[in-house]
């Protein structure tokens, strides 16, 4: 009997790790951001199950162009969407596809060799219709303009705040602030614009239990800097919230510097939650306890449904969500009175 070949997803299932994450690792990716050991980890269980790559054939690899609907400044502040362009970047980069930088200067003529684009980022009327102009396919990551038209891969924020809102509810929180952002106004009216799901989840659960505090909602932008400017309007009133939760890390960084201002104690005066589980969220003091958005998992499917979409193997849009996953630190505790 002919033994079986073994396969980068047999070494990561052993390892622990994603198959995109081996896949790197055994093609020396200097762009994969993993410790020592866990490289060290892949390539002795690839050595102790005898793993041989497989040759490369003659495929013709695509070109896959990426567009991010995201300003610098906010991938600056926000890490988040930095995160993922870097890690689609990557895997597309492993996969050994070209990947053209898409703006919006480009035409069809321009885009005429692409087979298809990947879009990362929010986008209006205006920049969708400019899409549909370019006549490629088109994938959305972390972002669902139009289910009808679009496959995307995203990430259900509503039901990762009410996972957020359960655990403090079960400490015994009643009195729950939000910190979140909001994104041009001006975008309320088009049929393309998308609100912060967490913001309405998190108004929608609290008020069906009687909870929901309008005074206890800051808005700003998605920066460490709101983040500090909320928080310190929030927590300088003499009413306010047992525990808050926070729409980004980033922004949880700003809420940590003001908390050390007003000698808010964390999370003794006041529990927080994050959001996307960036680096340094374990390494903050106490370590924030967040909800992970597994941005490596979602780039590897989106990279998959682009190919599929450029192969014309899915009839239609197809919406594929990605869980999340309540990581649980030292920054939220039981109520006290």
């Amino acid at each position: 009997m002919k033994k079986k070949r073994v396969t980068i997803k047999d070494i990561a299932t052993v390892a622990g790790v994603s198959p995109a994450t081996v896949s790197r690792v055994l093609n020396y990716d200097e762009d994969l951001q993993v410790t020592i050991e866990t490289k060290k980890k892949v390539f002795e269980v690839a050595e102790k199950l005898s793993y041989e790559p497989v040759k490369k054939n003659n495929t013709v690899k695509k070109i896959i162009g990426l567009y991010f609907g995201i300003d610098t400044n906010v991938e600056v502040e926000d890490t988040y969407y930095l995160s993922l362009r870097v890690e689609i970047e990557s895997l597309l980069k492993v996969k050994g596809h070209s990947m053209p930088i898409i703006t919006f200067n480009d035409t069809r003529s321009s885009v005429r060799h692409v087979d298809g684009i990947i879009c990362v980022g929010l986008f209006s009327k205006d920049h969708i219709n400019w899409l549909e102009s370019l006549q490629k396919p088109l994938v959305f990551a972390d972002t669902s303009p139009n289910p009808d038209k679009f496959s995307s891969v995203n990430f259900n924020l509503g039901r990762a705040t009410r996972k957020a809102l359960n655990y403090l509810l079960e400490l015994g929180h009643k009195e729950i602030g939000f910190i979140g952002g909001r994104d041009d106004l001006d975008q309320v009216d088009d049929p393309y614009f998308i609100g912060d799901e967490r913001q309405d989840t998190f108004i929608h659960y609290l008020s069906q239990r009687g909870l929901f505090n309008p005074d206890f909602l800051k808005l700003g932008t998605y920066s460490p800097r709101t983040g500090y400017e909320m928080f310190l309007e929030l927590m300088g009133e003499s009413n306010r919230p047992s525990a808050v939760m926070i729409a980004n890390d980033s922004m949880a960084s700003g809420c940590y510097k003001a908390a050390h201002e007003l000698g808010v104690r964390i999370p003794q005066d006041v529990s927080l939650i994050g959001f996307n589980d960036l680096a340094n969220a374990q390494y903050m003091i106490p370590p924030l306890t967040t909800i992970r958005l597994d941005i490596n998992y979602l780039s590897e499917l989106v990279i998959d449904l682009i190919e599929k979409t450029i192969n014309k193997e899915i009839p239609l849009p197809i919406q594929i969500v990605v869980p999340s996953t309540l990581i649980v630190r030292k920054s939220a505790q039981f109520y006290k009175e």
